[in-house]
């Protein structure tokens, strides 16, 4: 089965509607969408099984229902989990780190049927017809296949995520598309369109980043096929739980100042994605923050957020003392095919709308 071309959707997959031209107009204007509790209340069911049968063989003093137990992890814990790296390849299947712990169960059916194949006719919808990549998953040598182009970004992110060996023999990137990329089930398989990230959790009581919001960033490289991203949240999320955290409208303010910084410099010095890495000063970001009040997308099971990929965002504080915020994220991608190498370092990228369907085009985003 080519990835590449999507393939005939399980009429069991329930459908996120299409959106109305009025989403579409918000979206564009704030860069997120919050849709409450329409994923399938099953497969979230299924999903936090599957969280829980993880945390029980990895972490049994960790109960569920107790929340007492749901503690930080130390460094030690932490150490003796992150060292459980597949030999194939790839992160652990559970890892920790301070309040978070992660699943890496991102190519497992029910989590593709959940949110991206729910969501595929929307994502058709925004990007175009036959234009966004199949989650095929992985294969029963649990490894997956699927495009990558092969930026600096790209090619750190691979070793990052515990893939030493790309397959393209670069130390940098080469700025052209894998088209076929193999990576194995528990690798950076977001990459290539071919998996959710997993499981992200935040435990109770999670430090607060404080009044500059540090560790706020925005994903990726401006250039790269990851048009926008879904957080999809498998159990009921009060406000000041951890949600998803964005700053509306910062898609575009970001868009178009990396990207004029990428095309006045050397693409492979990196040095224009350094605002999106907590720590550094950069003065577009710092504005956004200064001017721009930050909103938690919170919601019960099922809520999707959807979201444009160069959005500013942080995973939020959870103040709670009895929840766990549980999510996947997973971004869309176009095809090499509707989205050539030859348009990806293009300087029509300043129009932040280019690659996306007629549909999204055509809808004026001051629409009230």
């Amino acid at each position: 089965m080519n990835n590449l071309q999507p393939t005939p959707i399980n009429p069991g997959v329930k459908q996120v509607p299409l959106l109305t031209t009025d989403q579409i107009a918000q979206f564009k204007r704030d860069g997120f969408l919050v849709l409450p509790g329409v994923l399938d209340s099953e497969l979230c069911h299924k999903a936090r099984e599957s969280l829980w049968a993880a945390v029980e063989a990895h972490l049994p003093a960790m109960k569920r229902g107790e929340p007492s137990t749901w503690t930080p992890f130390d460094d030690e814990v932490s150490g003796h989990l992150n060292a459980r790296r597949p030999k194939i390849g790839g992160d652990p299947y559970f890892f920790t780190e301070g309040h978070r712990f992660y699943v890496r169960n991102g190519t497992e059916p029910y989590m593709l049927d959940l949110a991206p194949r729910a969501l595929w006719r929307v994502a058709e919808q925004l990007l175009g017809q036959g234009t966004v990549v199949w989650p095929a998953g992985a294969d029963e040598s649990g490894m997956t296949t699927g495009p990558c182009f092969m930026s600096d970004d790209a090619v750190a992110g691979l070793a990052t995520h515990g893939v030493e060996e790309t397959g393209q023999g670069h130390e940098k990137g080469s700025f052209t598309t894998a088209a076929a990329l193999r990576l194995p089930r528990t690798g950076p398989v977001w990459s290539t369109g071919q998996g959710t990230r997993g499981l992200y959790c935040t435990l109770p009581g999670s430090p607060s980043p404080g009044p500059d919001y540090r560790g706020a960033h925005t994903d990726g490289a401006c250039y790269g096929r990851v048009r926008f991203q879904v957080a999809a949240y498998i159990d009921d999320l009060p406000p000041g739980s951890g949600g998803f955290t964005v700053w509306p409208g910062s898609h575009s303010r970001i868009w178009r100042e990396q990207w004029r910084a990428f095309l006045e410099g050397a693409k492979h010095m990196d040095e224009h994605l350094a605002g999106r890495k907590p720590g550094y000063n950069d003065p577009v970001i710092q504005r956004i923050k200064r001017d721009t009040q930050p909103v938690d997308c919170h919601g019960p099971a099922g809520t999707a957020v959807l979201w444009h990929t160069k959005i500013l965002h942080i995973a939020g504080q959870n103040t709670s003392n009895d929840v766990i915020r549980q999510a996947t994220i997973y971004g869309f991608l176009k095809t090499p095919e509707s989205l050539p190498d030859s348009l990806m370092t293009d300087h029509t990228n300043l129009d932040i709308w280019r690659d996306w369907s007629d549909e999204v085009r055509a809808v004026d985003e001051r629409r009230q």
